[in-house]
This record gives structure tokens, sequence and C-alpha cells, in this order.
């Protein structure tokens, strides 16, 4: 049992009282000279106590001593140091008391919470904490938000839930309670904008307050960010001017995914296909891992075979969850066959396994080059339809001349 942890009896607590953390601790103190005390902790640094808001070295009695406050469950006797001016002549037992203050959030939340319904985790959002609470742990929510002192739900604290984190060289203002952030995808997200170079055009299609968007469009990029919630698309408009982007650099629509890659996407593709050039790139982010491999279906097709150029057609970064519960190779397969089963091996530049999200349940990005035979009709489909033309055409004749 480690006597520095927080008391037994908090196990449990639903409502917060700090009195109820605070316990004594009988702890070994060495005394040593303060000639030696240089040397001395060399050695004793692996037997100190390490607690918030304690401190383990102090003055002795007089000025030419020193003490070292030992943590008692690593230290068992003197000769484990080795040290020739350190015996039990120099060891004393000292009672101290530790609290709340001593130990950290998980700590704390370690000792009151249920021990099978432990808080799996929680993300810091600029001045906001989020927090999913499992339903055996809503009798909690008292306890929970005041030690993290979270002003998420509103499980405890204001009802402001407006913030501004920076990332990537940009800020973004949101209100938690309209929008989602998640900062777990920062190192995604930069990920992403390394592929990207000023002239390149990204279509975000599930875009959000516009993490990709934003940076994308600071970096010069022609950016169409797409979003179908509107408070996302009102924050997004709030972070084009906070970052001072140009509007013909980054263009905002509320839409539903597939609208937007059936009309917007296309319309700008098509436009844009006469003059971009082979140096620059155009990129596809979709990122909305519950649903987004299922909107990949709309490119299929999107195009005539004239209309786009070769070097013209998208990268597609799709976001999937993958279920591990086999392994991570029998997710990502059972993925690509009911999905991605057009894509070939040859098509996929990049698999990235962007984190775990749960047990038995990862997320996912695949990164491949669509292909003209995949986002374009063929030529033997042209030129099924101009037959088909032709033939309504004779037979409108006949039925004119008859």
């Amino acid at each position: 049992m480690n006597t520095l942890l927080p008391p037994d009896e908090v196990r449990g607590m639903k409502v917060f009282n700090i009195d109820k953390f605070t316990k004594p601790v009988t702890v070994p103190v060495i005394v040593i000279n303060k000639n030696y005390i240089e040397n001395a902790n060399k050695v004793l640094k692996n037997y100190i106590i390490k607690l918030n808001n304690f401190k383990p070295i102090r003055n002795g009695s007089n000025d030419s001593e020193c003490v070292f406050y030992l943590d008692p469950t690593k230290f068992s006797s003197c000769e484990d140091f080795n040290l020739t001016y350190i015996s039990t002549e120099n060891l004393n037992y000292e009672q101290i008391e530790v609290g709340y203050n001593n130990w950290n959030h998980d700590e704390i939340l370690k000792a009151v919470l249920p021990e099978k319904s432990m808080l799996s985790s929680y993300s810091t959002i600029g001045s906001i904490i989020h927090v999913n609470l499992k339903p055996e742990l809503l009798d909690f929510k008292d306890i929970i938000g005041r030690v993290l002192k979270t002003e998420y739900e509103i499980i405890y604290g204001s009802s402001d839930l407006k913030t501004t984190i920076k990332e990537n060289k940009c800020f973004f203002d949101l209100d938690f309670s309209e929008v989602y952030w998640n900062p777990r995808l920062c190192t995604e997200h930069e990920r992403i904008l390394q592929k990207l170079k000023p002239n390149d055009i990204l279509y975000d299609v599930f875009a959000g307050i516009g993490p990709f968007s934003i940076p994308a469009a600071k970096l010069g990029c022609i950016v169409l960010a797409n979003d179908l919630n509107p408070n996302s698309c009102k924050w997004l408009k709030i972070n084009k001017k906070k970052n001072h982007i140009k509007d013909e650099l980054l263009t905002i629509i509320n839409k539903d995914g597939s609208k937007f890659i059936q009309e917007d996407l296309k319309a700008h593709c098509i436009l844009w296909s006469k003059t971009i050039t082979s140096e620059n790139k155009i990129h596809v982010t979709m990122n909305l891992p519950a649903i987004a491999v299922d909107f990949v279906k709309y490119f299929n097709n999107l195009f005539e075979w004239e209309e786009i150029s070769d070097h013209s057609l998208p990268i597609l970064h799709v976001y999937s969850f993958v279920k591990t519960d086999k392994s991570f190779e029998e997710g990502l397969k059972s993925i690509m066959e009911e999905y991605l089963s057009n894509i070939k091996d040859d098509d996929i530049q990049e698999i990235i396994r962007v984190r775990n999200v749960a047990p038995n349940k990862e997320m996912v990005r695949i990164t491949f080059q669509m292909r003209k035979d995949i986002v374009c009709k063929s030529e033997s489909i042209k030129k099924r339809k101009l037959d088909e033309i032709k033939i309504e055409d004779s037979v409108k004749k006949i039925k004119e001349d008859s």
C-alpha cells in the first residue's frame, strides 16, 4: 500500500469535501552535513518524496545541516545508499500532513471514482476541458468537475464555453456548446499541411471550424471549405477574419458533403483543371471518420472524360474508424473491401494510424490518388450515350416524317 496516495476514505465521494483528503503520514528523514549535499543528492534523489507542493529537501535545525524527506515505499535501510557519511545515526522519522493539493488530477480521480469505472480521458481545449462521461460516472459529475475545474457540459463552472486555441500558427475561436474540436488531432493536421504548397487546391468536405482550411489558405492554397453544421461555418468565417485570410483563397460553403462534392467541388475542379499546372496538386480532406468512407462513392463518374486533365485528378485523404478486435489488418481490409474496392494498391500513397479512440477501435487515414477511370465516365460510356442520342434523333425524325 502506498501511504503517500489519497486516503481510502475518499473512494466513492460524490460531494466534494477537500478536508477528507487530508491525512498524516510518517516518513523517514535523513539529516546530513551540507558539505555532502551535492554528492548525497545524486543518490537520494531516487528516494525522496515526490508530491505536488511538497519540498523534500530542506534546511536543518542549524545552518550546517540539510534534511531529506524520503518516500517510505522506496526506503528500507541506510545501507541501500552505500554512503559512508549516512548511517542510522542520520535517520529519523517524522510525521507530515499530506492533502488534496499534493496530488495531481489523475491521482485524485483514481482514488475517488469506482475502481472499475475510471475516467478514460479528457481533452484540454483552450480554457475548456472536454470530458466524455460514461453513464456510471454521471453521479460523480460534481467531483470530476471540481477536480478538473472543467467548464464543459456544464458539469461544473461557468456557462461560457467560448475559448481560443492556437494551432499551426493560426488562432481559432470557438464556442464548444456549438462546435467540436479535438486537440489530439494537432499532429495529424500538421501532417496534411506538410503535403500542401502554395497554389495547391484543397477541398475540405467536413471542414469544422477550419483546422485544415485556415492554415492551408494562410499557406497560399485555394480552399473550398464545407460543413453541414451552420455553426461550424459561422466560426469558420470568424476564424477566416481572425487570421486575415483573403476571400479569393477561402470560400466557405454550408451543405451536405455529397452535394458539395457533386456540385461545388465538381464545378470548381472543372474550372481550375484548365489552368492548374502539373506542379500543383488537388487535395480532398474528408475528416468525419464515422461516415467519411461512405462519401467516396460520390466521386465515381463525377466528371466527363474530357472535363479534367490527368494532372488535376484529386488526392483523397479519407478518415475512418477501424475495428481492431481481431487485428488492425483485418479491420482495415474490411473497410477497403466494403467502401474502397475500386482503389488499387498502387493508388494508395499512405495509411496512417492516427490514434486509438477506444478499446479495439482506431482512427485511420487512407490517402490515395484517384484514377481517371474512377472519377470520369469512361469513353465507351460516352460513345454509348452518343449512339443513344443518335437513335433518339432518328426515331424522332421518323415520327415527324410520318
